[in-house]
């Protein structure tokens, strides 16, 4: 079977809460991305998020069942959310890798494909060997 693929140019809108060692912080991004679908079954969503003078390449899948979040900066990270069960990710630093555990409390996604539109609400924890390393919230919408 031959592989389609269409991409769309789209406008993206994100919006992270963290709670950090009793410390909160928040991060807004306003990008440009694409919206690419593979054979109709297959979505993601790629941008750069721009912070502090750094580029941050971003990759999200955004299918029912297979919600992640790969992030291809000094160091790769790639988050998988299941409302269901935890999921094990790696997190490699300098110092070696370092293994996560995303446990996720909501995941909300209302997608319209054919108008290459959506809106991603995630609430998710993120915890290593050591205990809990945080509590996070994720908006994300994108449209043309």
């Amino acid at each position: 079977m031959k592989m389609i693929k269409t991409e769309t140019a789209v406008q993206v809108s994100l919006k992270i809460e963290a709670m950090i060692d009793g410390e909160f912080e928040r991060f807004t991004f306003q990008e440009a991305g694409r919206l690419v679908s593979l054979n109709d079954h297959q979505h993601y969503l790629t941008y750069t998020e721009h912070q502090a003078g750094q580029a941050t390449p971003v990759r999200m899948r955004l299918d029912a069942g297979a919600l992640s979040v790969t992030r291809n900066g000094a160091r790769r990270t790639r988050l998988q959310f299941d409302p269901a069960a935890p999921t094990l990710s790696h997190y490699r630093t300098e110092y070696g890798v370092l293994s996560l555990q995303v446990e996720t409390a909501e995941a909300v996604s209302e997608m319209d494909w054919a108008a290459a539109q959506g809106h991603l609400r995630l609430r998710y924890r993120l915890r290593n060997e050591s205990g809990l390393i945080g509590n996070y919230y994720l908006d994300l919408s994108f449209e043309r």
